[in-house]
């Protein structure tokens, strides 16, 4: 006879944009519709651009004089990395925890990406980043893994000591703060992704943050096809020379929608926050468990809560349970952030599209990644949710730990 799981249904989904979507957005969504003016610069209309809308909105709410909205985040990194001039020969430092388009974003510029360790935090571990600087390095992309911040102090010290670029990854950490500055607004350069998955979302986008006006007007250039304008008869001066680029634009529809999905963040992030808190102080006296180090706690989105466990086998095997239990959801799920021969292109070992990539590259990275249990913390989650989660995970450690 199968024994009875601890919950009844999975945990609610984690896509924490997506799951907002509301009227706000099907209202904005048919404005542009009725306008049909779907284009950013030009169309039948004459009312304000939703993209501009955005970038304003998104500027103001990150801190930053500029923004720019893009297709992807992908494509946010590539522009990114184009605008600061990163070209054939040169390194651009990249963490081995991160969706293979970080690296791959400096491949598609014609660069190496030079694989650095994470730390206890599962972010860029300002040791090993200093460590596997060059002659040739030219730029670093510190990833603000799963809702937190990396070590931005060390690492932007390091970065003007070596004279080194600095774009901010904050696809999976929209919203987050470090040290009182919103995450992306620190380095040179911050992009974003609005993807699925991501804080907010419109299915796909991406967006750029910078306060440097010639590296905005090169991000501009390089989104464009080499272009900098504002509508269709209005071309601004050049005040840097041309950046070579592609049609990396939005549409209207999508700006249209992270319009609104901005206006709910702040809103997503205090939920995340707020369960993620008491999911973590309910477990804290669990011997054998240690929380994933938070280099701003204050600034953490609290999209998710990942621990180590002191080994590999016992982490797969608290994972597994908590899954038996219903401790799962659709979105990243509960999983161990690493198990040798499951392909996950969030770990460099996987990267196999770019360069096929040795363990003995980052050793510390796949230890630490294999005692990592990773479980969601959705905005939807009730508090009768977060007494299952503790008492699952209470549960399972009892049989353990």
């Amino acid at each position: 006879m199968s024994r009875k799981p601890l919950r009844r249904a999975l945990l609610p989904p984690t896509f924490p944009g997506a799951m907002m979507i509301g009227e706000e957005e099907k209202i904005a969504v048919m404005e542009v519709l009725d306008s049909k003016a779907l284009f950013r610069y030009y169309g039948p209309g004459g009312s304000l651009s939703k993209t501009k809308k955005f970038e304003d909105e998104f500027a103001a709410y990150m801190g930053t004089k500029y923004a720019l909205a893009v297709s992807s985040g992908t494509a946010a990194l590539c522009i990114a990395l184009k605008a600061i001039g990163i070209g054939s020969g040169d390194e651009v430092i990249v963490p081995g925890y991160t969706w293979i388009a970080s690296a791959l974003s400096v491949v598609a510029c014609r660069a190496t990406p030079a694989i650095a360790e994470v730390d206890r935090s599962l972010t860029l571990d300002p040791e090993d980043f200093e460590a596997k600087i060059t002659e040739n390095t030219k730029a670093v992309i510190p990833v603000h893994m799963r809702g937190i911040s990396c070590k931005m102090d060390e690492i932007m010290k390091i970065a003007k000591d070596h004279g080194l670029a600095v774009i901010e990854d904050d696809a999976q950490s929209c919203g987050g703060e470090y040290k009182g500055k919103k995450l992306g607004s620190i380095g040179d350069v911050g992009m974003f992704s609005f993807q699925l998955n991501k804080i907010i979302t419109a299915g796909e986008g991406g967006g750029l943050i910078t306060n440097d006006k010639r590296l905005f007007e090169r991000c501009v250039m390089a989104h464009d096809v080499a272009t900098l304008r504002e509508g269709p008869k209005v071309w601004w001066k050049f005040e840097s020379e041309p950046v070579l680029g592609l049609n990396y634009r939005i549409n209207e529809i999508s700006s249209a929608i992270l319009i609104e999905q901005l206006h709910k963040l702040d809103k997503v992030l205090n939920t995340m926050r707020r369960n993620k808190e008491r999911i973590k102080k309910e477990i804290s006296d669990i011997h054998g468990m240690e929380f994933r180090e938070i280099p701003d706690p204050k600034g953490d989105t609290g999209i998710c809560l990942m621990f180590f466990l002191p080994t590999p086998e016992k982490a797969q095997r608290f994972a597994e349970a908590l899954r038996a239990e219903n401790i799962d959801g659709p979105g990243y799920g509960t999983h161990v952030a690493y198990i040798p021969g499951k392909h996950d292109m969030h770990v460099y070992i996987y990267w196999d599209p770019l360069l096929r990539y040795s363990e003995k590259m980052c050793p510390r990275t796949l230890a630490l990644l294999g005692r990592s249990v990773h479980m969601d913390v959705s905005p939807l989650l009730t508090d009768d949710d977060v007494d299952s989660i503790v008492e699952g995970i209470r549960k399972v450690a009892k049989k353990i730990l």
